[in-house]
């Protein structure tokens, strides 16, 4: 049990609420918009994202403590091999997905989030250690995992469409797709890569993971809040670089902006109405504000910004889900 304990403490599995609740809510979206989901590729597709997600915080996990002068969980062989092998693992699940959609756009959006995450703890100066960190966090654990998994479930979902054909099929698919944006750029000597992008249909999928990702953000933000006197001299993170004060500030602004982006998106009619459910939490939310701007502490308040996220994104998803069985 003493190893397993280990191992869950080692990836945080405590936070992976973040990578599972804007999967439900993905799921939610294709629901109300087609009536089905492929439990087939979804359930194929949960442990490629919860492993790259684990890899992401092992690797974070391991640096942060060597730098704070802390004993690892594991050796540096041992936690690289078992890094390692969960991106492997990830990697082959995802490649087999891949493979059985013949999706190019997939491909491209896989080897974006592997990038990204090794690069998001990894390196010289990793992206968590910047001004970009939230942004890019949020960003990529729920929009990018939202677009992957309304894509695998929804066949005619392809706001950004990526296609490789020899010169000959590229022609003649010339006359046949009418898209808003397109670009094409020859790979090899026959084979031309298009790329066709419906900006409509990307906007509002944009708009439709922006509670998602607004409250997300606010996870990290809150630990590095909670973090900022240990981690001034390494990290320079939006609350190194804007100071403590008006990061509180940016803090409240993300939760308010993320009812407003609910709003919008059910008077765009790209959610349902019953998407509003998620407005009920807003005096919940804004009295954990409130609290957590008092006192800002990793062992009490952290917590908050994890409930809030789970209230807020939870609704939405629910509300979204209501939606879809009574359309």
């Amino acid at each position: 049990m003493t190893v397993i304990t280990k191992f869950l403490d080692f990836v945080e599995i405590r936070t992976k609420l973040a990578t599972f609740i804007p999967f439900l809510t993905a799921l939610a979206f294709v629901f109300y918009q087609t009536g089905t989901i492929n439990f087939i590729a979804t359930l194929i597709y949960i442990p490629a994202a919860l492993l790259l997600d684990m890899s992401v915080t092992a690797v974070n996990n391991h640096f942060n403590m060597r730098e704070e002068g802390k004993e690892p969980h594991y050796s540096k062989w041992v936690s690289f091999g078992i890094i390692a092998l969960m991106l492997l693992t990830s990697a082959c699940i995802g490649v087999f997905l891949i493979y059985s959609f013949g999706n190019l756009t997939l491909l491209l959006v896989g080897i974006f989030c592997f990038f990204v995450g090794i690069g998001y703890t990894f390196g010289p100066m990793p992206i968590s250690k910047t001004l970009y960190g939230e942004v890019v966090s949020s960003f990529l654990v729920t929009t990018v995992i939202m677009y992957i998994v309304v894509s695998i479930n929804h066949p005619d979902f392809m706001p950004i469409e990526v296609r490789a054909l020899d010169f000959g099929r590229a022609i003649a698919s010339l006359g046949e797709i009418v898209v808003i944006n397109s670009a094409n750029y020859r790979l090899l000597e026959d084979i031309w890569v298009f790329f066709h992008i419906d900006v409509v249909s990307l906007i509002s999928f944009g708009l439709f993971t922006l509670p998602a990702m607004s409250s997300a953000a606010n996870i990290l933000l809150a630990n590095n809040i909670c973090d900022e006197e240990q981690d001034r001299q390494f990290r320079f993170t939006l609350v190194h670089n804007i100071g403590k004060p008006r990061a509180l500030k940016v803090y409240a602004m993300l939760y308010y902006l993320a009812y407003f982006f609910v709003v919008v998106a059910v008077l765009l009619r790209i959610v349902p109405v019953w998407s509003l459910l998620s407005l009920l939490t807003f005096f919940i939310v804004r009295k954990n504000i409130k609290i957590f701007t008092d006192k800002q502490t990793k062992s009490e308040t952290f917590v908050l910004a994890v409930k809030n996220f789970v209230m807020i994104t939870l609704t939405y998803a629910i509300g979204i889900f209501i939606g879809g069985v009574l359309y």
